[in-house]
């Protein structure tokens, strides 16, 4: 945050004419016109309490810009009271009856009034009432400071989330691979090298895509590589249905890997063999609404203790991103995973 002085007293200047308006408006209807309206308005801003008002304000939202970040509230004030106000009260003698009297030979207060029983009480009303325009410019300034700071903070949190998020979504999706490829080179499987190779461009672009957003149809695409590769580890043909919709819109976009750990956990955990029950994959798109559903039946004899961290990451990156666009619904019995998932999309 930083001091704002010309806003401040140009703010300060239109306030005082405000103020002093009314002693205008006077000359005006006392007959002397349009030409005495403007004589008492060059009065006002020559006379030098403008300029000793103007000071204060200058110096006490220096006051609070510097103090009160640093000390509070509590602090800030009884600096302002107990140090502050005296100081400019006895500014405001030095230079109108001190100094200008010593060039001009004229005191801004009558003899009577330069006594400390009239002048402080009459000064400190002035005073305060000036500096106060101050305090409230301060005071909207350093509100508005903090709300873009605290957006500011919320944000860059938010990134760090999502960063640590994604960056967990790769060593998972990677250790899984790893095993499946590992298997195929166990079994001497004639897919091993297809398959280190599949993986090699799934890495390429989990590695090399930094947006935010990409292409629906190349997160697609990504997911087809990705389907291929698991297909290879397995000595049987599994049963899966695939219905992605065709001819999606070229220009929508999506949130890189939010679909794949599903897909993932049901290729990890799903019985593949039940015809009654095959993994099922469905994509469609309506509105602008992306509407994804993967259903599987549980292979209860393949489980993993410390599983679960793609799916929990998917929920954890939706709500940072999408809190009030997707729909995540995971249904889940003794047999059957069904994840039915609706979000927005970018077009």
């Amino acid at each position: 945050m930083r001091p704002k002085i010309l806003l401040l007293i140009l703010c300060f200047t239109a306030f005082y004419f405000a103020d002093h308006l009314s002693g205008s408006v006077n000359e005006f209807s006392n007959g002397k016109g349009v030409a005495g309206f403007f004589q008492n308005l060059i009065h006002v801003f020559l006379n030098t309490s403008f300029y000793v008002f103007l000071l204060d304000a200058i110096l006490t939202y220096l006051l609070f810009f510097y103090l009160y970040p640093r000390k509070g509230t509590i602090i800030t004030t009884l600096v302002y009271l107990i140090i502050a106000i005296p100081l400019m009260i006895s500014l405001r003698y030095l230079i109108e009856e001190v100094i200008i009297f010593a060039i001009t030979g004229h005191h801004n207060y009558g003899t009577n009034a330069r006594t400390a029983k009239i002048y402080i009480p009459d000064n400190i009303y002035f005073t305060i009432y000036f500096s106060l325009l101050s305090i409230v410019f301060f005071g909207v300034q350093y509100e508005r400071f903090s709300k873009l700071k605290k957006q500011a903070l919320e944000l860059q949190a938010r990134n760090a989330e999502l960063s640590f998020l994604k960056s967990q979504i790769n060593p998972h999706f990677l250790f899984n691979n790893l095993n499946s490829i590992y298997t195929l080179i166990y079994q001497k499987s004639e897919n091993a090298l297809p398959a280190v190779s599949k993986l090699s461009e799934l890495l390429r672009y989990m590695l090399y895509q930094k947006e935010d957003l990409v292409l629906l149809s190349k997160e697609i695409s990504y997911l087809h590589n990705f389907i291929d590769l698991q297909l290879m580890r397995y000595d049987f043909t599994p049963c899966i249905n695939i219905d992605i919709e065709e001819g999606i819109d070229e220009g929508l976009t999506i949130t890189p890997l939010t679909l794949i750990p599903f897909v993932e956990n049901a290729f990890k955990h799903g019985d593949l063999k039940t015809t009654e029950c095959p993994l099922s994959i469905t994509i469609s798109v309506n509105d602008n609404w992306l509407y994804f559903n993967i259903k599987n039946k549980k292979n209860n004899m393949h489980k993993d203790e410390t599983g679960g961290i793609g799916l929990e990451n998917v929920r954890k990156r939706l709500e940072l991103l999408k809190p009030n666009d997707f729909e995540l619904k995971i249904i889940e019995n003794n047999n059957i995973f069904d994840v039915k998932l609706k979000m927005t999309i970018n077009g």
